[in-house]
Formats: C-alpha cells, sequence, structure tokens
C-alpha cells in the first residue's frame, strides 16, 4: 500500500472582528498546535489580527471551523478570509506562534 504524503498547503489569513487580544492569540495559538498547523497570528489593528498558516488542506480547514465556532468569540467575529492558499514544498516555520506587530 503506497502511503501518499499529505500535500503541505500553506495560506495567509485575516480575522476580523472585536475580540480581546491576548486570549485569543493564546486561543489561536493552542488551536493551531493542537492540530499540528504552523505559522503565527499577529495584530494588526483594533479589530483585525492576521498570520500564516501551514498545514494539511483539511487540517487548515478544521481550524477556520474551530476558531469560527468558539463559543466565547462566535459573536465577536465578523469574518475569517484565506487567501493566496497553495501547495508548498516545505514548511516556512517551526511552530506556530504569536508576533508582535512592529511599530
Amino acid at each position: 500500500m503506497a502511503n501518499k504524503k499529505e500535500e503541505i498547503l500553506g495560506c495567509d489569513f485575516e480575522i476580523r472582528g472585536k475580540v480581546p487580544k491576548e486570549a485569543f492569540e493564546l486561543f489561536a495559538v493552542a488551536q493551531a498546535k493542537t492540530l499540528g498547523l504552523r505559522g503565527f497570528i499577529t495584530q494588526v489593528s483594533e479589530e483585525k489580527f492576521k498570520g500564516r498558516l501551514e498545514g494539511e488542506g483539511k487540517v487548515i480547514d478544521a481550524f477556520k471551523k474551530l476558531i469560527l465556532a468558539a463559543a466565547e468569540y462566535v459573536q465577536a467575529i465578523k469574518e475569517f478570509i484565506i487567501k493566496n492558499l497553495k501547495v508548498i514544498q516545505e514548511y516556512t516555520y517551526k511552530t506556530f506562534e504569536i508576533k508582535v506587530e512592529q511599530k
């Protein structure tokens, strides 16, 4: 039985909504690490986070669903956008982390 290796996908994401920064970032990191995703999240404005996700397509999808379904954020999150989704040859991040936006 040939073991087909799942393709690694990379994408940028944006989350819009009024969520508490530290709690939300820690939640996102915990979910991403549990799923085995790599990349980062950073807050770019009062109501917008952006970042990078790297992992299997179904895992990226699971992350999006988890974030959108998180009870404490359901009312606060306006949208979750995935952009520039494409196959990558290898991971560029070792883990999933919170990046501090340079001012």
